[in-house]
């Protein structure tokens, strides 16, 4: 009885070793040829030790299709607008093979479309605008990444529901396949718009979409930081985060800026930052810090910043500008302007250099802001800003210029023309004073 104990303890031991040494093996690669041949010792009649081997025999292992979809996500997004999944399809078969992808919908909506595109980096956003319908070949074990980009129709119910299967088969075994469900959940939606300098509608940048021209110009010495103050408008109904991201490129196909230039955002603590989440008819305060190079070319530089939420897929860009000035420029003026269709002596909208093309009639007002910056390293005194009443228009005096620093020691009568003068005096590095006056295009 114990010899049968131990034999059958010694059995088992070698059939938990041999699934064990199963487990840990990778599936055979197809084309792997398997080849075996037996042989035999024998003694013949003469009681000479003999050998004998048979024929060898070939088995060719057969490739199987298999794969791997990883599970789906649930997601809000508002009528009318993308959702983006994120997926990831592995080749778990034992040789090359590429599967196919497809998309079906069911619930209470429909999606307006459904288009896949490759994420290679695999941070859940389309790598560009090429549609594909396959992951292409992949090497046994290998991993492909994509997004499915879904639209939401318009008149999606808030509250309703879409489940979405995203299938990928195989190429090689069509009756092969995965499949992934992710769920959408129609939301009021967050709405986003990136403004300059102030919130609202009327400030520079509002609207969707990026603008033609700067809203917003930074004026900086090479080897220096300038400051931008963006606003993140939620007009939606639902509260959202929004990414940071800065680029040169206006379609934001990459965020690459110009060489050794950097952009630090910082919220209204001044602590860096890189979302901002923002509540449903709110907006939030986000300061970007560019600095430049100290071997900056002089010049200027249009630069784009853009939040966009990873959950909703809204998002909006600003389109603002960097002045670089050479070292040795210790001061530099920004100009810019705003209607006063009353001229009741108050800016309608707020302060930008882009041009005044609405509103601008014979007898409506401009309100003109001079900015002097010290963007040297050493103080600079005496400084005197004056500006010349451009032609077609008079000065207008019901609200006399200021100045932010010094005293206003010259300008026109009312209604006549002329120049206006403001001692400002000494600026440190890094100080500004602003100067302001109206004037009212002739009738």
């Amino acid at each position: 009885m114990k010899l049968n104990t131990t034999r059958t303890a010694i059995a088992l031991a070698i059939a938990v070793a041999a699934s064990q040494g199963m487990q840990a093996q990778a599936a055979t690669a197809a084309g792997t040829a398997i080849t075996n041949q037996a042989s035999a010792t024998y003694i013949d009649s003469t009681l000479a030790v003999r050998s004998a081997t048979s024929n060898t025999v070939v088995t060719t292992v057969q490739q199987v299709a298999s794969l791997t979809l990883n599970n789906g996500t649930a997601k809000n997004a508002a009528a009318g607008t993308p959702v983006v999944f994120a997926h990831t399809v592995t080749n778990t078969g034992n040789g090359p093979d590429s599967f196919t992808l497809a998309a079906s919908d069911s619930g209470a909506f429909q999606m307006a479309g459904v288009v896949f595109y490759a994420d290679a980096d695999a941070d859940g956003v389309a790598d560009n605008a090429t549609p594909i319908v396959s992951t292409g070949q992949l090497a046994a074990g290998a991993t492909f990444h994509f997004v499915a980009v879904a639209t939401l129709p318009g008149a999606a119910a808030t509250g309703s529901t879409n489940s979405l299967v995203v299938t990928a088969a195989s190429v090689l075994t069509g009756t092969v396949n995965a499949t992934s469900t992710d769920t959408t959940t129609v939301s009021a939606g967050a709405k986003i718009d990136l403004t300059a300098n102030s919130a609202g509608t009327g400030a520079p940048g509002a609207g969707p979409g990026v603008e033609t021209t700067a809203v917003a110009t930074g004026i900086v010495a090479a080897g220096n930081t300038t400051r931008f103050t963006l606003y993140l408008n939620n007009g939606g109904g639902s509260p959202d985060t929004f990414n940071l991201s800065s680029s040169a490129d206006p379609a934001f196909g990459n965020t690459t800026l110009p060489s050794g230039w950097t952009v630090v955002y910082k919220d209204a603590n001044g602590a860096v930052i890189t979302n901002r989440t923002v509540a449903a008819g709110s907006n939030a305060v986000v300061y970007a810090e560019v600095t430049v190079p100290a071997g900056a070319t002089p010049g200027t530089t249009d630069l784009y910043f853009r939040a966009a939420s990873p959950t909703s897929n809204v998002s909006d860009t600003i389109h603002n500008a960097v002045n670089v000035v050479a070292n040795g420029t210790e001061l530099t003026l920004l100009k810019s302007q705003a209607l006063d269709a009353d001229c009741d002596g108050v800016a309608d909208t707020s302060f930008s250099d882009v041009p005044i093309t609405a509103g601008a009639i014979p007898g409506a007002c401009i309100r003109y802001q001079i900015v002097a910056t010290n963007t040297g390293a050493t103080n600079v005194g005496t400084v005197v800003v004056k500006d010349d009443i451009p032609a077609n228009t008079v000065y207008h005096g019901r609200v006399l210029a200021t100045t932010s620093q010094g005293l206003i020691t010259g300008a026109p009568l009312p209604g006549l023309t002329g120049t206006v003068y403001a001692a400002v005096g000494l600026l440190t590095p890094g100080q500004s004073a602003t100067v302001k006056f109206g004037v009212r295009i002739n009738p």
